[in-house]
Parts: C-alpha cells; sequence; structure tokens
C-alpha cells in the first residue's frame, strides 16, 4: 500500500508543473512580426517553449510509472488469471467467449506475434494504451490538471484498471474522445467511442448520455425531466433488464453480475458534487457547456444509483458518467474568487478524497479488488 501512495505522490508532484492552459504561440520572424503579416507560409515547427517542454517532460513521467507499475504486475487484479485462461479460449475457439470482436481480434493478433501462451505482453499493451488515453485525455480536458489527476488517481480509477482491462481502456478512450465533444467535432468522438464498442459493448451508451448531457439545460420548463426520470427507473424494472439481457444475455441469473447492490458510497460522492455544484451553479456553471455537461452527467449517475440497483454491473454504466467528477470540481474551485474560499474548498475536497483513497486502498487485498499485495514478473 505504500509504493501505492508513494508512487501516485510522485505522480501528483510532476502533475503540479503542468499547466494546461499553455499554449504554443505561431513563430515570428526576427522583427516581431507574424508570419503571415510578411506573406510567408505559417509554420509549427519551432522549439517548443520552456512551459511547453516542461508539460511535455511531466506527462512522459506520468504515463511511464503509471505504465511501469501496471505492465509489470502479475496476478494483480480480480480476474487477471480470468483474463489469461480467456486468452488461451480465444486461440483454440471452442469455448464460447463473451468478449468482443475488436478485443478477440487483438488478442489473436498478439498471440500470433508473441505466442499463444505468452500473456504478459498482451497485459503491458492494453495498459500502454490504456495509461496513454487516461493521460492525454485528462491533460486535454481539464481545466486544472494537477487537481484533475489527483482526483483521477484518488478515486481509484488507475488501480481499478488492474482488472476489468476491457472496461478501463474502454473508459480512457471516452476520456480522450471529450476533448471532440467540447469541440464539436461530433463525427471523431462518435467514431472513438463507436471503436471502444468493439472492446466493451457498453461503450456505446456515452453516445446518447454525453449528447443528453451535453445540450441539456435546467430551467422551469425542463426540471419535471428529474422526478419523471427518477419514476421511469424505479418503475420501469423489467423492460430495463429484459433490454440489457438482449444484448448481455449471460448476466441473466449470474450469481455474481446479476446482483442488486446499492453503493452508499458512490451515492454519497455523487450528491456531494451535486451539492457543491449547486452553491456555485450559477457563478462556475450556468453558460459553461463543458461544466454543464459533467453537472448533468454526474446527475444521471445520481439518479441511476439511486433508482436503478436492479442494473447487473451498474457501475460500468455509472463510471462513464461519473468520471466527469474529476473535471467539473476544479472548474468550480477555479471560478471561486475569494481567495481564503477557494483554498479552504481545496483543502477540504483533497483531504475528503485523499481519505477515500486509504479507505480504497486498504480494501485493496479483497478478492473483488485484489491490488494487494502488489507481485511483479520481473521479480519472478
Amino acid at each position: 500500500m505504500f509504493m501505492y501512495i508513494l508512487l501516485t505522490a510522485v505522480c501528483v508532484a510532476m502533475a503540479f508543473f503542468v499547466n494546461g492552459t499553455y499554449r504554443r504561440q505561431l513563430n515570428t520572424d526576427a522583427n516581431g512580426s507574424s508570419a503571415l503579416d510578411v506573406g510567408l507560409r505559417p509554420y509549427f515547427t519551432a522549439q517548443p517553449g520552456r512551459q511547453e517542454t516542461i508539460n511535455r517532460c511531466m506527462l512522459v513521467g506520468i504515463f511511464l510509472v503509471l505504465f511501469a507499475l501496471s505492465a509489470l504486475r502479475i496476478g494483480i487484479g480480480n480476474d487477471y488469471w480470468t483474463y489469461r485462461d480467456e486468452f488461451i479460449d480465444i486461440h483454440r475457439a471452442d469455448t464460447p467467449i463473451s468478449f468482443e470482436l475488436g478485443f478477440q481480434t487483438f488478442v489473436r493478433l498478439m498471440q500470433a506475434m508473441v505466442g499463444v501462451y505468452n500473456y504478459i505482453p498482451i497485459f503491458a499493451v492494453v495498459s500502454f494504451f490504456t495509461c496513454l488515453f487516461f493521460v492525454k485525455g485528462i491533460y486535454d480536458t481539464s481545466d486544472w490538471f494537477v487537481m484533475s489527476f489527483f482526483l483521477f488517481m484518488a478515486n481509484g480509477f488507475y488501480f481499478m484498471s488492474f482488472s476489468n482491462i476491457r472496461y478501463y481502456l474502454v473508459l480512457a478512450l471516452v476520456i480522450y474522445s471529450m476533448k471532440f465533444l467540447f469541440d464539436k467535432k461530433f463525427v471523431p468522438f462518435c467514431l472513438i467511442i463507436i471503436f471502444a464498442a468493439f472492446f466493451h459493448m457498453t461503450a456505446l451508451l456515452v453516445i446518447p448520455a454525453y449528447f443528453i448531457a451535453y445540450y441539456l439545460k435546467w430551467n422551469k420548463k425542463t426540471y419535471w425531466l428529474i422526478p419523471v426520470a427518477a419514476a421511469l427507473l424505479f418503475f420501469a424494472r423489467i423492460p430495463i433488464r429484459r433490454l440489457i439481457f438482449v444484448f448481455y444475455p449471460y448476466y441473466e441469473g449470474d450469481a455474481i453480475l446479476d446482483v442488486a447492490n446499492i453503493s452508499y458510497i458512490n451515492i454519497a460522492k455523487c450528491a456531494a458534487v451535486l451539492i457543491f455544484s449547486l452553491i456555485y451553479y450559477k457563478k462556475a456553471i450556468k453558460g459553461n457547456a463543458k461544466a454543464e455537461t459533467f453537472f448533468n452527467l454526474n446527475l444521471f449517475a445520481l439518479l441511476l444509483y439511486s433508482c436503478a440497483t436492479y442494473v447487473p454491473e451498474l457501475s460500468r454504466v455509472c463510471y462513464y458518467l461519473i468520471i466527469g467528477q474529476v473535471f467539473l470540481i476544479p472548474i468550480i474551485i477555479r471560478a471561486i474568487e475569494k481567495k481564503k474560499l477557494k483554498i479552504f474548498w481545496t483543502v477540504s475536497i483533497s483531504a475528503a478524497y485523499f481519505i477515500y483513497f486509504i479507505m480504497f486502498l486498504i480494501e485493496g487485498s479483497k478478492p473483488v479488488i485484489q491490488i494487494l499485495p502488489y507481485f511483479s514478473w520481473y521479480f519472478v
């Protein structure tokens, strides 16, 4: 556990030096004139500025730490050995596999290159792209990188990627796709999500959920949607479950997957973020498309956690929504004008999430998480 805390602290320390608002400027000539002013073709091949160099170095450093810890693990994650066995089943093709076509194709390509029974490189490649899109996505979307990155780590998203590797690869792709949504590049956004769905079908839920969250504006004409949505989720249990089992028939009746589970801690987190958001809604959220989207996603997650406990593996749906918290909270804090109040909220929220992080790590040795103790194939 100490190693996880230390590595998280090192990564957060590197994140402190990242300035996500820095942008490189167009080259100018010796007289200070823009290339466009003197009739020259603009180019962007100049040496990066000091802050950009710092950004690159820190981001690469964070990525390498996260990737190394994930890629060097062996037997870490509650389904590590299950995945190892299913990799072999994919090769044999004599056992039904629930993995999507994209992931099965990826596994077969890796087996063709490294051998059927050499599973460690498969985990390493998945770790590479998961960590890459996590870091890149947070950097591209966050208004305050260090705070977003700390919240991301403290929530346990990175450490949970040691399990359910397909899902967290897709979650990383979803984070990366966000920048295209907020730049109104909807085609690339949808294409990334569709590509991700070939690795985990639940990604398709992101397209309608994110577009609704992006365009939904709260006023007297739309408040009624909240109780209606809650009532629909509560009373439409049977048709919703039937629809889910059309796509995931093997979930139905499963003793582990098809179990109602009320996550009080996630309800509490969503409710706390909602209250914090409402306090500063007019100042920090209203009129800010990014903040409004993440506010709506958090509200959607709260409704699902509270009224749809019958959904199998509900967290796999809700994590697509609550991941927005790591971006929403920094937006709100940065909008607070009073310095002392800003410091108070920063310290208080950081302390609360640090406590949650420690609680998460304490639970890390349990079979449902199984990230402790840490073992590496390098030292075997």
